[in-house]
């Protein structure tokens, strides 16, 4: 019967450890793990009997009252906090039944179960204080940046050497002594717990908590060995593993190994740190009075962005803004853009800090993407959306040797076409590492709380007298050269591009083909056949606009009648029209057929920026003498160059 319900119990536990798997059923599992525990602590006292009902009915009450109100007191940024407290209670519960176990009287251990004691006694009284120190930090009790003492390394190596001798010693004395020996040990763990966790702070402490996690239940298994219970011993070794397992992880997603961790290098090139100096103090302001401006590029960027990826990162949470930040997603996915977000294993002060956040803001788990996953994306992306990241996002990591990032795993936010970035400011993260994402050309800066700042963006997005505020001009306003030149051409080739697509512009620019189409001008649209994100991406679009097919003409087509073409229309177009694909060797569309929009008398470029397209290759029509540059949003500028032709013949 007792092999029966041991093995019930096991059966109930490792199928609510199954269900982890399933972010959806995860709640139901912990639920079923919780369940099969409190069997097992119920068995225990059924098959060794109550010394004394009161005090464990006590025990049992006070623990679960501190439990309760600890639990609906505790905000979602005091997590990990919480998580790294109840490390450390675990730990000094495993210790101290240890010290019980060894210290009594009434029955002597043999010598596996006093090796297991004193194991049990040193591993847990050093989890303990290492928990509260990170708890602390965590909790922003003490300071989160690591402390290194004089000769850290040397009183560590001198704590495991004296941790080994008294261990030893305790094994030859059986009288008072013994109490004396255990006290030291007990002092030297929780000593040996201190200086080692406070070495580790910001960055890593997603893996150190998850450390501790295997400290933890390699504790308390030792511990079960002691009083010779074998779920406990199973469920320790269980927590151990997985402890492990996720320590592992988390060292792999930074790049290092768990020796680095805890005994880090601090070499750090020159240029890679923040300069602090009276000058950077006094540039702040600058950036402040900035912000309202690009709150305004970021909202245009927003509105014509078609797929975009959130970064959430700690300074999310220290903001509070998760709530926010689903709402915004949740806008722009009303608005017909495709939204993920980009998860960094180490972003954070706990393994899946993130998750946690955004499962209590209501975002569907599978809008989550892990960072290999996504990473290839972010090429394809229109915009990403930082809040609250730096080290997770910093090209430093990747470009620059020897700094405590180089060579960790990044999220490759830089490779989009347009980032922003709600952080606090522009100083370096954990990491001291000057972050170059903040300096892109493509980059838009919003300083200030991440809860503030995204709020003013989804205002912003959801007032209709806002969204047209920020989209009332082009960035370059050339519309009367544009004007002057479509005055005097008799023949227009539009060329749409997928700009022309994000921005939605597929009506104005029909509506602006018709008016030039009521003054005497032929209009064709040249359409290449890889221009969009699909086949035939600008015929459904144009055809959208109810333009008739035989005005769209193929590249073979179109390319012979550029030359005696008064103005190439562009809108949203650069790789499909960009000269250096004939003229340059050795660049990702060297050789590719492109419309020859360059052989045009003149080239109008309605497009967002000069920034190159997605091959990465600067186009040289932007710099031709005969190119009008109107950038900023295509279809702001269709409509000003329509207001424009229409005011001049009123």
């Amino acid at each position: 019967m007792t092999l029966i319900t041991d093995l019930i119990v096991i059966i109930v536990l490792i199928a609510g450890i199954w269900l982890f798997r399933e972010p959806r059923k995860a709640k139901f599992g912990n639920l079923m793990a919780a369940f099969a525990l409190t069997c097992a602590f119920f068995l225990v006292l059924y098959r060794n009997g109550i010394t004394d009902a009161g005090v464990v009915v006590i025990s049992l009450l006070g623990g679960a009252i501190a439990g309760y109100v600890v639990a609906r007191a505790v905000s979602m940024i005091q997590i990990p906090a919480m998580v790294a407290f109840q490390h450390g209670a675990g730990g000094v519960a495993a210790f101290l039944v240890s010290l019980v176990e060894l210290t009594r009287s009434t029955h002597a251990l043999d010598t596996v179960s006093e090796i297991s004691g004193v194991l049990g006694l040193t591993i847990g009284a050093l989890t303990f204080s290492a928990s509260m120190v990170a708890s602390a930090k965590l909790a922003n009790r003490i300071s989160q940046t690591p402390q290194i003492l004089p000769g850290h390394n040397l009183l560590m190596l001198w704590n495991i050497g004296g941790l080994f001798f008294v261990g030893v010693l305790s094994f030859y004395f059986t009288t008072g002594l013994v109490w004396v020996l255990y006290l030291v040990q007990i002092l030297l763990s929780v000593l040996f717990g201190i200086l080692f966790s406070i070495r580790i702070g910001g960055a890593d402490m997603p893996v150190l908590i998850s450390f501790l996690n295997a400290t933890a239940g390699l504790a308390a298994s030792f511990c079960g060995m002691v009083i010779g219970n074998q779920l406990l011993i199973a469920f320790g070794a269980t927590v151990a593993a997985s402890g492990s397992i996720l320590t592992h992880m988390m060292c792999k997603a930074m790049n290092r190994s768990l020796f680095r961790v805890f005994f880090p290098e601090q070499k750090i090139p020159k240029g890679a740190l923040a300069k602090k100096s009276p000058s950077a103090a006094l540039s702040t302001p600058m950036v402040v009075a900035d912000s309202a401006q690009n709150l305004k590029k970021a909202a245009a960027v927003i509105l014509r962005a078609a797929a975009v990826i959130i970064v959430p990162g700690y300074g999310m949470a220290l903001a509070k803004a998760q709530m926010e930040v689903a709402e915004l997603a949740q806008r722009m996915i009303a608005m017909g853009k495709e939204v993920k977000y980009a998860i960094h294993p180490v972003a954070g002060r706990m393994p899946g800090h993130m998750n946690v956040l955004l499962a209590e803001a209501g975002v569907d788990y599978d809008m989550l993407v892990e960072m290999e996953t996504i990473n290839p994306d972010f090429r394809r992306t229109d915009l990403v959306l930082v809040v609250g990241a730096c080290d997770v996002v910093n090209p430093a990591a990747i470009d620059v040797e020897g700094t405590p990032i180089s060579g960790m795993p990044i999220l490759m936010a830089h490779q989009a076409k347009q980032v922003v970035c709600c952080n606090f400011d522009r100083k370096p993260g954990y990491s001291g590492v000057e972050n170059p994402l903040y300096k892109k050309s493509n980059t838009i800066v919003l300083p200030g709380d991440a809860k503030k700042t995204v709020h003013q963006l989804l205002a912003t997005l959801t007032d209709k007298h806002s969204q047209d505020a920020v989209v009332e001009k082009p960035a370059s306003d050339n519309t009367a050269d544009a004007v002057h030149a479509l005055a005097s051409a008799k023949n227009v080739v539009i060329i749409p591009g997928y700009g022309m697509a994000l921005a939605k512009a597929q009506f104005d620019v029909v509506e602006l083909a018709s008016l030039l189409e009521k003054r005497g001008k032929r209009v064709k649209y040249a359409i290449h056949p890889v221009a969009g994100r699909m086949p035939g991406h600008m015929n459904v679009l144009l055809a959208e606009a109810e333009v008739d097919y035989d005005n769209l003409l193929e590249m073979e087509e179109a390319n012979p009648r550029f030359a005696d073409t008064d103005v190439a229309m562009v809108f949203g177009a650069c790789d499909v029209v960009n000269p250096a694909a004939i003229q340059n060797q050795g660049t990702p569309i060297s050789g590719m057929p492109i419309l020859m929009a360059h052989e045009a008398k003149k080239v109008i470029i309605c497009n967002f920026d000069k920034n190159p397209g997605y091959s990465g290759v600067v186009n040289p029509l932007y710099d031709n003498d005969k190119a009008i540059m109107m950038l900023g949003d295509a279809k702001v500028s269709a409509k000003a160059i329509i207001k424009s032709l229409r005011s001049a013949v009123d």
